[in-house]
Protein backbone atom coordinates (compact mmCIF):
# COMPACT_ATOMS: atom_id res chain seq x y z
CA UNK A 1 0.00 0.00 0.00
CA UNK A 2 1.04 3.52 -0.68
CA UNK A 3 0.52 4.57 2.86
CA UNK A 4 2.77 1.78 3.89
CA UNK A 5 5.51 2.65 1.78
CA UNK A 6 5.40 5.98 3.24
CA UNK A 7 6.18 5.56 6.38
CA UNK A 8 8.49 2.43 5.64
CA UNK A 9 10.42 4.25 3.25
CA UNK A 10 10.18 7.77 2.79
CA UNK A 11 9.78 9.36 6.65
CA UNK A 12 12.82 7.26 7.52
CA UNK A 13 14.65 8.35 4.66
CA UNK A 14 14.25 11.71 5.57
CA UNK A 15 15.70 11.13 8.67
CA UNK A 16 18.40 9.32 8.02
CA UNK A 17 19.37 12.18 5.52
CA UNK A 18 19.31 14.50 8.03
CA UNK A 19 20.99 12.83 10.88
CA UNK A 20 23.74 11.45 9.13
CA UNK A 21 24.45 15.27 7.73
CA UNK A 22 24.62 16.17 11.28
CA UNK A 23 26.84 13.62 12.51
CA UNK A 24 29.00 13.27 9.16
CA UNK A 25 28.73 9.21 8.92
CA UNK A 26 30.20 8.21 5.80
CA UNK A 27 28.43 4.80 6.16
CA UNK A 28 24.78 5.24 3.87
CA UNK A 29 23.73 1.70 5.48
CA UNK A 30 23.85 3.68 8.84
CA UNK A 31 21.68 0.93 10.82
CA UNK A 32 18.48 2.76 11.83
CA UNK A 33 16.52 -0.39 12.60
CA UNK A 34 16.50 1.06 16.18
CA UNK A 35 13.55 3.64 15.00
CA UNK A 36 10.21 3.51 15.99
CA UNK A 37 7.84 3.57 12.35
CA UNK A 38 4.96 3.96 14.53
CA UNK A 39 3.16 6.92 12.72
CA UNK A 40 1.12 9.15 15.03
CA UNK A 41 -1.32 11.72 13.44
CA UNK A 42 -1.82 15.24 15.28
CA UNK A 43 -3.17 18.34 14.19
CA UNK A 44 -0.34 20.01 12.97
CA UNK A 45 1.50 17.21 10.53
CA UNK A 46 2.70 13.54 10.75
CA UNK A 47 4.93 12.62 12.97
CA UNK A 48 7.74 10.40 13.31
CA UNK A 49 8.36 9.22 17.41
CA UNK A 50 11.51 10.05 18.95
CA UNK A 51 14.32 7.90 18.48
CA UNK A 52 18.24 7.82 18.47
CA UNK A 53 21.33 7.08 16.48
CA UNK A 54 24.08 5.03 17.89
CA UNK A 55 27.39 6.49 19.28
CA UNK A 56 29.16 7.43 16.25
CA UNK A 57 32.99 7.63 16.86
CA UNK A 58 35.28 9.89 14.77
CA UNK A 59 36.74 6.81 13.76
CA UNK A 60 33.68 6.49 11.15
CA UNK A 61 34.01 9.84 10.29
CA UNK A 62 37.41 10.97 9.60
CA UNK A 63 38.28 7.57 7.54
CA UNK A 64 42.02 7.48 6.16
CA UNK A 65 41.01 5.26 3.00
CA UNK A 66 44.85 4.23 3.12
CA UNK A 67 46.67 7.40 3.52
CA UNK A 68 50.31 7.54 4.18
CA UNK A 69 50.76 11.42 6.17
CA UNK A 70 47.59 10.58 8.63
CA UNK A 71 47.83 7.97 11.02
CA UNK A 72 46.30 6.69 13.91
CA UNK A 73 48.36 5.47 16.98
CA UNK A 74 47.87 2.92 19.38
CA UNK A 75 45.93 5.25 22.11
CA UNK A 76 43.60 6.44 18.97
CA UNK A 77 45.37 10.03 18.66
CA UNK A 78 45.35 10.79 14.83
CA UNK A 79 49.05 12.36 13.75
CA UNK A 80 49.69 13.99 10.91
CA UNK A 81 53.68 11.98 10.19
CA UNK A 82 56.17 11.86 7.17
CA UNK A 83 59.61 10.59 6.96
CA UNK A 84 62.12 12.62 4.94
CA UNK A 85 63.82 10.95 2.51
CA UNK A 86 67.20 9.55 2.69
CA UNK A 87 69.95 11.69 2.66
CA UNK A 88 73.90 11.17 1.75
CA UNK A 89 76.01 11.44 4.40
CA UNK A 90 79.00 13.80 4.40
CA UNK A 91 82.50 12.92 4.97
CA UNK A 92 84.28 16.30 5.98
CA UNK A 93 88.25 15.58 6.46
CA UNK A 94 91.74 17.46 6.84
CA UNK A 95 94.32 16.45 4.97
CA UNK A 96 97.57 15.30 6.67
CA UNK A 97 99.94 18.57 7.36
CA UNK A 98 103.32 17.90 6.28
CA UNK A 99 105.99 20.53 8.60
CA UNK A 100 109.32 20.60 6.35
CA UNK A 101 112.61 20.93 7.18
CA UNK A 102 114.10 24.78 6.40
CA UNK A 103 117.73 24.68 8.18
CA UNK A 104 119.55 22.18 9.78
CA UNK A 105 122.82 22.99 11.36
CA UNK A 106 125.14 20.96 13.86
CA UNK A 107 127.94 22.71 16.46
CA UNK A 108 130.82 21.60 17.82
CA UNK A 109 131.39 21.22 21.36
CA UNK A 110 135.07 22.12 22.33
CA UNK A 111 136.59 20.21 25.27
CA UNK A 112 140.48 20.59 26.98
CA UNK A 113 141.90 17.94 29.30
CA UNK A 114 145.74 19.16 30.57
CA UNK A 115 148.40 18.85 31.38
CA UNK A 116 147.13 16.98 34.73
CA UNK A 117 149.77 14.89 37.31
CA UNK A 118 149.05 11.69 38.36
CA UNK A 119 149.44 13.20 42.38
CA UNK A 120 146.19 15.05 41.44
CA UNK A 121 143.95 12.24 42.56
CA UNK A 122 140.64 11.99 40.82
CA UNK A 123 138.78 15.00 40.19
CA UNK A 124 135.22 16.37 37.97
CA UNK A 125 135.91 18.50 34.68
CA UNK A 126 133.71 21.31 34.93
CA UNK A 127 130.16 20.47 32.85
CA UNK A 128 130.60 21.08 29.29
CA UNK A 129 128.06 21.73 26.93
CA UNK A 130 126.45 23.84 24.21
CA UNK A 131 124.12 23.41 21.45
CA UNK A 132 124.90 20.75 19.15
CA UNK A 133 122.04 21.20 16.76
CA UNK A 134 119.92 23.51 15.75
CA UNK A 135 116.61 23.39 13.26
CA UNK A 136 113.89 25.49 12.13
CA UNK A 137 110.70 24.09 10.13
CA UNK A 138 107.48 25.22 8.76
CA UNK A 139 104.30 24.38 6.61
CA UNK A 140 101.17 25.74 5.39
CA UNK A 141 98.41 25.84 8.09
CA UNK A 142 94.89 24.72 6.43
CA UNK A 143 91.88 27.11 6.72
CA UNK A 144 90.11 24.07 8.34
CA UNK A 145 92.45 24.24 11.52
CA UNK A 146 91.95 27.51 13.34
CA UNK A 147 94.00 27.09 16.40
CA UNK A 148 96.21 23.94 17.60
CA UNK A 149 96.81 22.99 21.45
CA UNK A 150 98.81 19.32 20.39
CA UNK A 151 99.78 17.56 17.79
CA UNK A 152 100.68 13.76 17.01
CA UNK A 153 103.15 13.24 14.81
CA UNK A 154 105.16 10.79 12.40
CA UNK A 155 108.77 12.01 12.29
CA UNK A 156 112.15 10.39 13.07
CA UNK A 157 115.09 11.76 14.45
CA UNK A 158 118.63 10.39 14.47
CA UNK A 159 121.75 11.64 16.27
CA UNK A 160 125.60 10.07 16.17
CA UNK A 161 127.62 12.46 17.97
CA UNK A 162 131.44 11.66 18.02
CA UNK A 163 134.17 12.47 20.61
CA UNK A 164 137.50 13.70 20.70
CA UNK A 165 140.85 11.65 21.56
CA UNK A 166 140.60 14.02 24.78
CA UNK A 167 138.24 11.82 25.82
CA UNK A 168 139.42 8.85 25.06
CA UNK A 169 142.92 9.02 26.99
CA UNK A 170 142.74 6.01 29.52
CA UNK A 171 141.18 7.06 32.94
CA UNK A 172 139.17 9.81 31.44
CA UNK A 173 135.49 8.70 31.29
CA UNK A 174 132.40 10.72 30.39
CA UNK A 175 130.32 9.61 33.68
CA UNK A 176 126.86 11.54 32.15
CA UNK A 177 126.20 12.66 29.21
CA UNK A 178 122.60 14.65 28.86
CA UNK A 179 120.54 15.80 25.41
CA UNK A 180 118.23 18.29 25.90
CA UNK A 181 115.26 18.98 23.28
CA UNK A 182 112.88 21.51 22.90
CA UNK A 183 110.21 21.19 25.66
CA UNK A 184 107.31 21.10 23.01
CA UNK A 185 108.51 17.49 21.14
CA UNK A 186 107.30 14.04 22.28
CA UNK A 187 109.74 11.45 21.78
CA UNK A 188 109.03 7.81 21.46
CA UNK A 189 110.61 4.39 20.09
CA UNK A 190 113.72 5.60 21.54
CA UNK A 191 116.77 3.51 21.19
CA UNK A 192 120.53 3.73 21.71
CA UNK A 193 123.80 2.05 21.70
CA UNK A 194 124.52 3.28 25.23
CA UNK A 195 121.73 1.13 27.32
CA UNK A 196 122.20 2.99 30.60
CA UNK A 197 119.81 6.13 29.76
CA UNK A 198 116.96 7.51 31.68
CA UNK A 199 114.44 10.08 29.59
CA UNK A 200 113.17 12.44 32.32
CA UNK A 201 110.29 14.41 30.01
CA UNK A 202 112.43 15.96 27.12
CA UNK A 203 115.81 15.35 28.55
CA UNK A 204 117.61 11.98 27.86
CA UNK A 205 120.42 11.05 30.50
CA UNK A 206 123.34 8.63 29.42
CA UNK A 207 125.36 7.21 31.84
CA UNK A 208 128.96 6.08 31.31
CA UNK A 209 129.18 6.89 27.69
CA UNK A 210 132.26 5.02 25.80
CA UNK A 211 133.62 7.88 24.28
CA UNK A 212 136.13 5.65 21.65
CA UNK A 213 132.74 3.85 20.22
CA UNK A 214 130.42 7.56 20.60
CA UNK A 215 127.34 7.71 21.07
CA UNK A 216 124.00 6.60 18.78
CA UNK A 217 120.38 7.87 19.50
CA UNK A 218 117.42 7.70 17.57
CA UNK A 219 113.77 8.58 18.62
CA UNK A 220 110.40 8.57 16.49
CA UNK A 221 109.04 12.18 17.34
CA UNK A 222 105.18 11.61 18.61
CA UNK A 223 103.53 14.57 19.43
CA UNK A 224 104.14 18.69 19.33
CA UNK A 225 102.81 20.67 22.49
CA UNK A 226 102.15 23.99 21.13
CA UNK A 227 101.35 24.97 24.62
CA UNK A 228 104.46 23.76 25.83
CA UNK A 229 107.07 26.86 27.18
CA UNK A 230 109.72 26.44 24.38
CA UNK A 231 112.34 28.25 26.42
CA UNK A 232 115.88 29.05 25.37
CA UNK A 233 115.20 25.59 23.28
CA UNK A 234 113.30 26.52 21.06
CA UNK A 235 109.34 27.81 20.29
CA UNK A 236 106.59 25.90 18.13
CA UNK A 237 103.17 28.31 16.69
CA UNK A 238 101.20 29.96 14.13
CA UNK A 239 102.28 32.52 12.71
CA UNK A 240 99.33 33.53 9.99
CA UNK A 241 99.04 30.93 7.71
CA UNK A 242 102.21 28.99 8.73
CA UNK A 243 103.11 26.56 11.21
CA UNK A 244 106.55 27.09 12.40
CA UNK A 245 108.74 25.61 14.52
CA UNK A 246 112.66 26.39 15.86
CA UNK A 247 114.26 24.27 18.04
CA UNK A 248 117.86 23.51 19.11
CA UNK A 249 119.42 20.17 21.03
CA UNK A 250 121.80 21.03 23.86
CA UNK A 251 124.36 18.30 25.07
CA UNK A 252 126.06 18.53 28.46
CA UNK A 253 129.00 16.21 29.72
CA UNK A 254 129.84 15.15 33.25
CA UNK A 255 133.84 14.58 32.66
CA UNK A 256 135.74 12.61 35.39
CA UNK A 257 139.60 12.32 35.08
CA UNK A 258 140.69 9.34 37.20
CA UNK A 259 143.68 9.33 39.35
CA UNK A 260 146.03 7.43 37.20
CA UNK A 261 145.76 9.96 34.53
CA UNK A 262 148.68 11.67 34.36
CA UNK A 263 149.10 14.12 31.02
CA UNK A 264 152.47 16.60 30.84
CA UNK A 265 150.52 19.16 28.01
CA UNK A 266 147.31 20.32 27.26
CA UNK A 267 144.99 18.24 25.07
CA UNK A 268 142.32 19.77 23.23
CA UNK A 269 139.19 18.42 20.65
CA UNK A 270 135.51 19.00 19.38
CA UNK A 271 132.46 16.70 20.22
CA UNK A 272 130.61 16.83 16.98
CA UNK A 273 127.70 15.73 15.75
CA UNK A 274 125.60 14.33 12.54
CA UNK A 275 121.84 14.88 12.66
CA UNK A 276 118.86 13.57 10.61
CA UNK A 277 115.55 14.93 10.62
CA UNK A 278 112.84 13.92 8.70
CA UNK A 279 109.80 15.97 7.72
CA UNK A 280 107.38 15.88 10.12
CA UNK A 281 103.85 14.94 9.22
CA UNK A 282 100.79 16.25 11.68
CA UNK A 283 98.46 12.99 11.62
CA UNK A 284 96.43 14.23 14.61
CA UNK A 285 95.63 16.79 16.95
CA UNK A 286 93.74 18.92 19.49
CA UNK A 287 92.35 22.36 19.12
CA UNK A 288 89.83 23.97 17.04
CA UNK A 289 88.66 23.38 13.70
CA UNK A 290 86.17 24.27 10.73
CA UNK A 291 86.38 21.27 8.42
CA UNK A 292 84.04 21.73 5.49
CA UNK A 293 80.97 19.92 5.88
CA UNK A 294 79.69 19.08 2.59
CA UNK A 295 75.97 18.93 3.63
CA UNK A 296 73.81 21.63 2.64
CA UNK A 297 70.15 19.50 2.25
CA UNK A 298 68.94 17.73 4.34
CA UNK A 299 66.71 16.13 2.32
CA UNK A 300 63.02 16.28 1.71
CA UNK A 301 59.72 14.94 2.61
CA UNK A 302 57.06 14.09 0.10
CA UNK A 303 53.41 14.66 1.44
CA UNK A 304 51.30 11.28 -0.18
CA UNK A 305 48.05 10.05 0.68
CA UNK A 306 46.40 12.72 2.24
CA UNK A 307 43.25 12.49 3.63
CA UNK A 308 40.33 13.96 1.95
CA UNK A 309 39.48 16.10 5.48
CA UNK A 310 42.38 17.80 4.72
CA UNK A 311 41.95 18.59 0.80
CA UNK A 312 39.68 20.49 1.02
CA UNK A 313 40.58 24.47 -0.46
CA UNK A 314 39.02 26.10 3.08
CA UNK A 315 41.28 23.49 5.02
CA UNK A 316 43.56 25.52 7.74
CA UNK A 317 45.96 22.92 9.03
CA UNK A 318 46.98 25.10 12.01
CA UNK A 319 47.90 22.72 14.50
CA UNK A 320 48.82 23.22 18.10
CA UNK A 321 51.92 21.94 18.52
CA UNK A 322 54.02 19.98 15.52
CA UNK A 323 57.18 18.75 15.41
CA UNK A 324 59.86 17.92 13.04
CA UNK A 325 62.41 15.51 14.50
CA UNK A 326 65.66 15.83 13.09
CA UNK A 327 68.71 12.99 13.87
CA UNK A 328 72.33 14.38 13.36
CA UNK A 329 74.92 11.51 13.68
CA UNK A 330 78.73 13.01 13.85
CA UNK A 331 81.83 10.67 14.85
CA UNK A 332 83.49 13.58 14.77
CA UNK A 333 85.31 14.85 17.97
CA UNK A 334 84.45 18.15 17.19
CA UNK A 335 80.98 19.78 18.26
CA UNK A 336 79.04 21.43 15.31
CA UNK A 337 75.76 23.61 14.27
CA UNK A 338 72.73 23.65 12.12
CA UNK A 339 71.43 26.32 11.19
CA UNK A 340 68.64 25.78 8.24
CA UNK A 341 66.02 27.22 6.04
CA UNK A 342 62.58 24.44 5.60
CA UNK A 343 60.57 25.32 2.58
CA UNK A 344 56.84 23.79 1.65
CA UNK A 345 56.02 23.14 -1.72
CA UNK A 346 53.00 23.14 -3.57
CA UNK A 347 52.25 22.56 -7.36
CA UNK A 348 55.56 23.78 -7.57
CA UNK A 349 55.38 27.25 -5.88
CA UNK A 350 56.90 28.21 -2.08
CA UNK A 351 53.69 28.18 0.14
CA UNK A 352 55.92 28.91 3.43
CA UNK A 353 59.24 29.08 4.58
CA UNK A 354 60.65 28.75 8.28
CA UNK A 355 64.41 29.48 9.54
CA UNK A 356 66.05 27.49 11.97
CA UNK A 357 69.19 29.15 13.78
CA UNK A 358 71.91 27.24 15.23
CA UNK A 359 70.82 23.98 16.80
CA UNK A 360 73.97 22.66 18.43
CA UNK A 361 75.37 19.19 17.28
CA UNK A 362 77.49 17.06 20.00
CA UNK A 363 80.84 15.62 18.79
CA UNK A 364 81.31 11.79 18.95
CA UNK A 365 77.51 10.75 19.24
CA UNK A 366 74.10 11.34 17.98
CA UNK A 367 72.21 14.55 18.24
CA UNK A 368 68.22 14.12 18.77
CA UNK A 369 66.68 17.52 18.27
CA UNK A 370 62.88 18.61 18.53
CA UNK A 371 62.01 21.65 16.09
CA UNK A 372 58.77 22.12 17.79
CA UNK A 373 56.03 25.19 18.08
CA UNK A 374 55.50 25.44 21.52
CA UNK A 375 58.20 23.61 24.11
CA UNK A 376 55.45 21.09 26.00
CA UNK A 377 55.67 18.14 27.23
CA UNK A 378 59.15 17.56 26.10
CA UNK A 379 60.79 16.94 29.38
CA UNK A 380 62.28 13.07 29.43
CA UNK A 381 61.29 12.94 26.23
CA UNK A 382 65.27 11.89 25.00
CA UNK A 383 65.78 15.25 22.67
CA UNK A 384 69.06 16.79 23.36
CA UNK A 385 67.65 19.77 21.78
CA UNK A 386 64.23 21.39 21.74
CA UNK A 387 64.14 24.52 19.53
CA UNK A 388 61.17 26.52 19.53
CA UNK A 389 59.88 27.95 16.27
CA UNK A 390 56.80 30.08 17.00
CA UNK A 391 55.77 29.69 12.96
CA UNK A 392 56.14 26.28 12.47
CA UNK A 393 53.07 25.54 11.73
CA UNK A 394 52.92 27.52 8.81
CA UNK A 395 54.81 24.76 6.83
CA UNK A 396 51.33 22.71 6.57
CA UNK A 397 48.69 25.15 7.48
CA UNK A 398 48.16 24.67 3.28
CA UNK A 399 49.22 20.69 3.10
CA UNK A 400 51.92 21.12 0.69
CA UNK A 401 53.35 18.78 -1.80
CA UNK A 402 56.86 18.47 -0.23
CA UNK A 403 58.91 19.91 2.06
CA UNK A 404 62.71 20.72 1.93
CA UNK A 405 65.08 21.29 4.74
CA UNK A 406 68.43 23.71 3.36
CA UNK A 407 70.81 23.54 5.98
CA UNK A 408 74.12 24.71 7.04
CA UNK A 409 76.36 22.33 9.10
CA UNK A 410 79.25 23.73 10.63
CA UNK A 411 81.93 23.22 13.13
CA UNK A 412 81.86 24.78 16.35
CA UNK A 413 85.72 26.41 15.74
CA UNK A 414 84.96 28.05 19.43
CA UNK A 415 85.25 24.91 21.24
CA UNK A 416 88.66 22.87 21.66
CA UNK A 417 88.02 19.11 20.37
CA UNK A 418 90.54 16.64 18.35
CA UNK A 419 90.77 15.70 14.92
CA UNK A 420 92.82 12.28 13.03
CA UNK A 421 94.41 13.90 9.73
CA UNK A 422 93.44 12.52 6.63
CA UNK A 423 90.38 10.30 8.39
CA UNK A 424 87.02 10.59 6.77
CA UNK A 425 84.83 11.43 9.05
CA UNK A 426 81.16 10.83 8.80
CA UNK A 427 77.63 13.02 9.35
CA UNK A 428 74.42 11.23 8.78
CA UNK A 429 71.31 13.39 9.03
CA UNK A 430 67.43 12.10 9.18
CA UNK A 431 64.41 13.78 10.00
CA UNK A 432 60.85 13.26 9.88
CA UNK A 433 57.55 15.60 10.34
CA UNK A 434 55.14 14.76 13.28
CA UNK A 435 51.84 16.67 14.22
CA UNK A 436 49.23 15.72 16.01
CA UNK A 437 46.35 16.85 14.96
CA UNK A 438 45.68 19.26 17.96
CA UNK A 439 43.73 22.61 16.73
CA UNK A 440 45.14 26.04 17.17
CA UNK A 441 42.80 29.14 17.09
CA UNK A 442 43.11 29.18 13.14
CA UNK A 443 42.69 25.06 12.44
CA UNK A 444 39.92 24.11 10.32
CA UNK A 445 39.15 21.11 8.37
CA UNK A 446 36.14 20.04 5.96
CA UNK A 447 34.09 16.16 5.89
CA UNK A 448 32.25 16.43 3.16
CA UNK A 449 29.77 13.65 1.59
CA UNK A 450 26.59 12.62 0.19
CA UNK A 451 23.60 10.63 1.31
CA UNK A 452 21.56 9.69 -2.26
CA UNK A 453 19.45 7.23 -3.83
CA UNK A 454 16.42 7.75 -1.97
CA UNK A 455 14.83 9.16 -4.91
CA UNK A 456 12.83 5.41 -5.28
CA UNK A 457 11.25 6.45 -1.97
CA UNK A 458 9.80 9.27 -3.00
CA UNK A 459 9.86 9.80 -6.76
CA UNK A 460 5.39 9.30 -5.98
CA UNK A 461 5.41 12.27 -2.80
CA UNK A 462 3.95 15.11 -3.53
CA UNK A 463 3.78 17.76 -1.14
CA UNK A 464 0.92 20.32 -0.69
CA UNK A 465 1.45 24.18 -1.19
CA UNK A 466 3.26 25.07 2.02
CA UNK A 467 4.11 21.63 3.44
CA UNK A 468 7.35 20.98 4.58
CA UNK A 469 9.43 18.60 6.89
CA UNK A 470 11.45 19.59 9.82
CA UNK A 471 14.02 17.39 12.03
CA UNK A 472 14.58 18.16 15.77
CA UNK A 473 17.07 16.44 17.22
CA UNK A 474 19.86 17.32 20.10
CA UNK A 475 23.42 16.87 18.82
CA UNK A 476 25.46 15.26 22.08
CA UNK A 477 29.27 16.05 20.82
CA UNK A 478 32.59 14.86 22.40
CA UNK A 479 34.60 16.30 19.59
CA UNK A 480 36.91 19.09 21.27
CA UNK A 481 35.95 21.22 17.85
CA UNK A 482 33.09 23.07 17.40
CA UNK A 483 31.41 21.66 13.94
CA UNK A 484 29.63 23.99 11.25
CA UNK A 485 26.82 22.08 9.48
CA UNK A 486 26.04 23.38 5.94
CA UNK A 487 23.50 20.50 3.62
CA UNK A 488 22.25 21.12 0.14
CA UNK A 489 20.06 19.07 -1.86
CA UNK A 490 21.26 17.05 -4.48
CA UNK A 491 18.64 16.05 -7.82
CA UNK A 492 19.06 12.91 -9.65
CA UNK A 493 21.95 13.74 -11.63
CA UNK A 494 23.82 14.47 -8.69
CA UNK A 495 23.45 18.21 -9.38
CA UNK A 496 22.90 20.47 -6.25
CA UNK A 497 19.41 21.87 -6.80
CA UNK A 498 19.07 25.40 -6.17
CA UNK A 499 17.13 27.68 -3.85
CA UNK A 500 14.33 28.52 -5.97
CA UNK A 501 13.39 24.47 -6.24
CA UNK A 502 14.40 23.29 -2.44
CA UNK A 503 15.79 24.82 0.98
CA UNK A 504 17.36 23.38 3.52
CA UNK A 505 17.92 25.76 6.61
CA UNK A 506 20.16 24.30 9.62
CA UNK A 507 19.53 26.05 13.08
CA UNK A 508 21.73 26.68 14.64
CA UNK A 509 24.43 26.26 11.81
CA UNK A 510 26.88 24.98 14.33
CA UNK A 511 27.23 22.50 16.91
CA UNK A 512 28.85 23.38 19.98
CA UNK A 513 32.42 22.29 20.95
CA UNK A 514 33.55 20.01 23.86
CA UNK A 515 36.01 22.26 25.38
CA UNK A 516 38.22 19.49 26.73
CA UNK A 517 37.66 16.66 24.80
CA UNK A 518 35.82 14.50 27.93
CA UNK A 519 32.86 16.09 28.73
CA UNK A 520 29.61 16.01 26.04
CA UNK A 521 28.17 19.35 24.88
CA UNK A 522 24.44 19.22 24.01
CA UNK A 523 23.42 21.28 21.20
CA UNK A 524 19.42 21.41 19.91
CA UNK A 525 19.37 21.31 16.65
CA UNK A 526 16.69 22.10 13.47
CA UNK A 527 16.74 21.21 10.04
CA UNK A 528 14.06 22.46 7.57
CA UNK A 529 13.46 21.13 4.29
CA UNK A 530 10.96 23.37 2.20
CA UNK A 531 9.62 22.61 -1.23
CA UNK A 532 9.81 25.87 -3.55
CA UNK A 533 9.12 24.60 -6.57
CA UNK A 534 6.41 22.73 -7.67
CA UNK A 535 7.30 18.70 -8.26
CA UNK A 536 11.11 19.45 -6.66
CA UNK A 537 11.01 16.79 -4.18
CA UNK A 538 10.10 14.48 -7.02
CA UNK A 539 13.78 15.01 -8.46
CA UNK A 540 15.52 15.00 -4.80
CA UNK A 541 17.71 12.32 -4.73
CA UNK A 542 19.66 12.74 -1.67
CA UNK A 543 21.56 15.27 0.66
CA UNK A 544 25.05 17.05 0.01
CA UNK A 545 26.55 18.26 3.74
CA UNK A 546 29.75 19.76 4.84
CA UNK A 547 31.19 19.70 8.13
CA UNK A 548 33.18 22.34 8.78
CA UNK A 549 35.20 21.26 12.13
CA UNK A 550 37.33 24.30 13.69
CA UNK A 551 39.06 25.34 16.88
CA UNK A 552 36.91 28.97 16.52
CA UNK A 553 33.58 30.04 16.67
CA UNK A 554 32.41 33.77 16.81
CA UNK A 555 32.54 35.02 20.29
CA UNK A 556 33.15 32.05 22.17
CA UNK A 557 36.43 30.60 23.44
CA UNK A 558 38.70 28.69 20.98
CA UNK A 559 39.40 25.05 21.82
CA UNK A 560 43.07 24.41 21.32
CA UNK A 561 45.88 22.17 22.82
CA UNK A 562 42.95 18.82 22.15
CA UNK A 563 44.57 15.98 20.14
CA UNK A 564 41.78 14.70 17.81
CA UNK A 565 41.50 11.08 18.68
CA UNK A 566 39.60 8.36 16.81
CA UNK A 567 37.91 6.49 19.99
CA UNK A 568 37.09 8.78 22.61
CA UNK A 569 35.68 11.63 20.71
CA UNK A 570 31.98 10.73 19.11
CA UNK A 571 28.61 12.45 18.27
CA UNK A 572 25.34 11.13 19.23
CA UNK A 573 22.37 12.66 17.67
CA UNK A 574 19.55 12.09 20.18
CA UNK A 575 15.88 12.40 20.29
CA UNK A 576 15.55 12.63 16.51
CA UNK A 577 11.81 13.66 15.67
CA UNK A 578 10.99 14.10 11.93
CA UNK A 579 7.76 15.95 11.28
CA UNK A 580 5.64 16.39 7.99
CA UNK A 581 3.81 19.72 8.26
CA UNK A 582 1.11 20.10 5.81
CA UNK A 583 -0.63 18.33 3.44
CA UNK A 584 1.13 15.11 1.36
CA UNK A 585 -0.80 14.77 -2.07
CA UNK A 586 -0.37 10.81 -3.84
CA UNK A 587 -2.66 7.97 -3.58
CA UNK A 588 -1.97 5.68 -0.61
CA UNK A 589 -4.62 3.24 -0.81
Amino acid sequence: MKQHFFRKRFVPSIALAGALALAGCTDNDYDFNGIDMTVGFGGDGLTLPVSSTDTIKLADVLELDGSECVVVKENGDYVFEQKGDDVEPAHPEIAVITVSQNTMETGRIPVTIGPVSATTGEFDLPTVGGEIVTFTYSGDKPDEVVSLDHVGVDADLSLDISFPSALQIDGVSIERLTLSLPAYMELGGISSSSSNYTVEGSRIVFSNVPAAAGLHFSASVTGLAFNADGGALGSIGIDGGRIMLDGKIKAELDIKVGSSVSIDHQVSGEITANVAFSDINLTSATGTFNPSIDLDNLGSVNITGVPDFLTDGDVVVDLYNPQIRLSLQNDMDVQGFVSGTITAIKDGAQTAVVTVDDIPVKANGTTNVCICRRDEGFAGAGYDVVKVVPNLSDLIRTIPDKIEFDADVRADASTPGSFLFGHKYTIQPSYSVEAPITFDEDARIVYTDTIDDFNDDIEDIELADGAYLTLNTTIENRVPAYLGVNVEPVDVNGNVMGEDEITIKVTPETVQASEDGETSVDTPLTIEIRQVKQDALKRLDGIAFRIEGGASDDGKSPVTDKTLNSQKHFLIARDIVVKLVGKVIGDFN
